[in-house]
């Protein structure tokens, strides 16, 4: 009989962390009865692997589709996302197909959301006109007739010619996932959920008895999992969905964000991606906020008693930024890494709140 623990703590690498900070102070206006400074800050910070004491590994947080999503290797940065990838420019593409990738005319060209799809030469706006979202480029041939082949090697395994990327087959219109030689999707560097720097801005006033407080910060170059607009590709509950006022030549079927194809042992392809990482739900969630902002004003005594100030505080009153989800400044704790900052994945997370306080102080 023997008794003691399932798991163990160990020291399992090395992190190498290297900061840059800086700041200025600005005194804009130094008066008796009044002043006005300004502050401004700057901070970087990256966190390398420098060392580990297992193989390469990879880890997340326990939300669905999240467990796997940052890549744990020496001379990986922490917070590195990894996923699959849609062809985004005509290098992306293999030869020789991407030199059959351009403008107009081409078998491959650029939509109008950036993605590189097929058109087998067509215009993309002859989807419908022409009933081309039926059509699909088969990934194998032989003697000029389908064979039933998916990945480089089993076409050429089989005596037949690679006739689609990667010799998977592929729908007209629809984004293409860049794959490895068997055909399965590669898993690639996506961006890092640690910000490139940061940077914040205070703003301090006084003038007799009037206060005056505001602080903007803002973080740039941060990668956000937007697992729940993903999610909503799935379920047809997003804006991009809906082709209501789209032209003829602009619209897209239901496919093109959802059900694609025999790409994926699933049937669901689309941008819905199976539901995992992909370069097009990870998002840049670089932001500006305007944190905080105090303005008081100091009353004094009251009848001969106390020294009275009133305030009103206000906190995350404004965010400026391109990133889709409601608040960019989210993350699970727990998981991997057990930090919030580092594992940035917004699934249906309740954003931060906007508050205004009233406050009434003294002193005796």
């Amino acid at each position: 009989m023997s008794t003691g623990f399932q798991t163990q703590w160990q020291n399992a690498g090395t992190l190498q962390n290297k900061t840059w900070e800086a700041s200025l102070n600005v005194p804009v206006i130094q008066r008796r009865n009044g002043s006005w400074s300004m502050r401004f800050s700057y901070d970087h910070n990256r966190s390398l692997i420098t060392a580990l004491n297992e193989p390469p590994f990879f880890g997340g947080v326990s939300e669905q589709n999240a467990g796997s999503i940052f890549k744990f290797a020496v001379g990986e940065e922490m917070g590195n996302f990894y996923g699959r990838k849609f062809a985004a420019s005509c290098s992306d593409l293999p030869a020789p197909f991407s030199s059959q990738c351009g403008g107009t005319g081409s078998q491959f060209q650029k939509n109008s959301d950036g993605w590189i799809v097929w058109t087998g030469g067509h215009a993309l706006g002859e989807g419908i006109t022409n009933n081309l979202w039926q059509a699909g480029l088969v990934s194998c041939v032989k003697n000029g007739v389908p064979i039933n082949a998916q990945g480089l090697a089993a076409c050429t395994g089989q005596g037949g010619t690679v006739n689609a990327p990667w010799g998977t087959s592929i729908n007209w219109g629809t984004p293409i996932v860049i794959r490895d030689s068997t055909g399965s999707a590669r898993q690639l560097l996506l961006g890092n959920a640690l910000p490139s720097f940061r940077l914040s801005n205070t703003q301090s006033f006084n003038y007799k008895r009037l206060f005056v407080y505001g602080l903007f910060d803002g973080s740039f170059g941060r990668r956000v999992w937007n697992q729940g607009r993903q999610w909503s590709f799935g379920d047809f509950q997003l804006a991009e969905t809906d082709q209501v006022g789209k032209s003829v030549a602009d619209a897209k079927p239901l496919g093109y964000y959802w059900r694609v194809g025999p790409q994926e042992s699933s049937g669901i392809g689309g941008l819905y991606d199976v539901l995992g990482p992909n370069n097009n739900s990870v998002e840049d969630a670089s932001y500006v906020k305007f944190r905080e902002m105090n303005v008081s004003y100091n009353v004094g005594p009251v009848r001969r008693v106390g020294d009275w100030t009133v305030s009103v505080i206000g906190r995350n009153l404004k965010t400026w930024t391109k990133y889709t989800g409601f608040d960019p400044e989210v993350g699970f704790a727990g998981g991997t890494t057990g930090s919030s900052v580092i594992n940035a994945v917004d699934a249906y997370t309740f954003p931060s709140m906007r508050t205004v306080t009233f406050a009434l102080s003294t002193k005796f």
